[in-house]
């Protein structure tokens, strides 16, 4: 005979755990409502979506049923609610079942009751540091997880998975530097192809030249101690030197664009220095 899930779990109780179509709950837009979020109008994270997809909706929502209009109102958990509407949409055009959103209902006589769930269910969090968040990432990696999985699970690029995990191979002052933030993940890619020697001199360099620095003047004095890198042009700055440009040269932003098929001759030297 099966046993109860308290017994089998060594639980101390247990509660309801709902299951809604994601379309049955109701997101509050409304301004002056006291469960208003402004993240209710953030994008649609393509990265989330696929995770959702494969793996479902992993941590239940919080919900409240409001007297007043019947509706079943989301307090904490917006963007997974979001997302899984996104996820079956793409689901249903592929012919495959769509996913239901696990749910926790609060109790409360009023939103303002409830509200205060929806504050600390978003604020009183700690992310992961930059060092176990790669650490999460080898040990997937050599359970047998691809690249391709982790930035599913993670929710980032392969080029992601790739750079955070190249703080592994760094010494421990530069991942002591990364920890307490001194330091950011873009120096460790530069950092982790010294020499370990060089690595400490350069990490103290770097600390050096933030220390007591505000944020935008700490990250010019950092870029200075590790070599200006070129500036890339953006796509507008591209189309506006277009505009005034001829032959190859033009040709050659034209291909930058992607707006001709082969890549073009290397344009003359006074282009070069005029792009410069």
């Amino acid at each position: 005979m099966a046993k109860n899930s308290i017994d089998v779990y060594g639980a101390s109780g247990k509660s309801n755990v709902l299951m809604f179509a994601p379309e049955d709950l109701h997101l509050v837009t409304e301004h002056d409502h006291p469960l208003y979020d402004e993240r209710v109008h953030l994008p649609l994270d393509e990265a989330m979506v696929l995770n959702i997809m494969a793996l479902g909706v992993l941590q239940s929502i919080l919900v409240w049923k409001d007297p007043e209009s019947g509706k079943t109102l989301v307090i904490a958990g917006r963007q997974r609610v979001k997302h899984t509407l996104e996820a079956n949409k793409r689901l249903a055009a592929e012919g495959k079942p769509t996913l239901l959103v696990p749910a926790v209902p609060r109790r409360g006589r009023t939103a303002h009751q409830v509200a205060a769930g929806m504050i600390s269910e978003n604020e009183i969090r700690q992310a992961d540091t930059p060092l176990g968040r790669a650490n999460k990432m080898a040990a997937a990696l050599n359970r047998g997880c691809s690249e391709s999985e982790l930035a599913m699970l993670f929710g980032c690029s392969t080029v992601t998975i790739r750079d955070t995990l190249a703080i592994l191979d760094c010494t421990a002052a530069v991942k002591n530097a990364l920890e307490s933030g001194n330091i950011t993940l873009t120096h460790v890619k530069t950092l982790v192809k010294l020499q370990p020697d060089e690595q400490r001199a350069k990490v103290a360099e770097l600390i050096a030249a933030g220390n007591g620095a505000k944020p935008h003047e700490r990250s010019r004095r950092q870029a200075a101690v590790l070599g200006d890198r070129p500036r890339v042009k953006s796509k507008k700055q591209i189309q506006a030197a277009l505009a005034e440009a001829q032959g190859e040269y033009a040709a050659a932003l034209r291909w930058v664009l992607g707006e001709e098929d082969t890549e073009p001759e290397p344009a003359p030297e006074a282009h070069q220095d005029a792009e410069e």
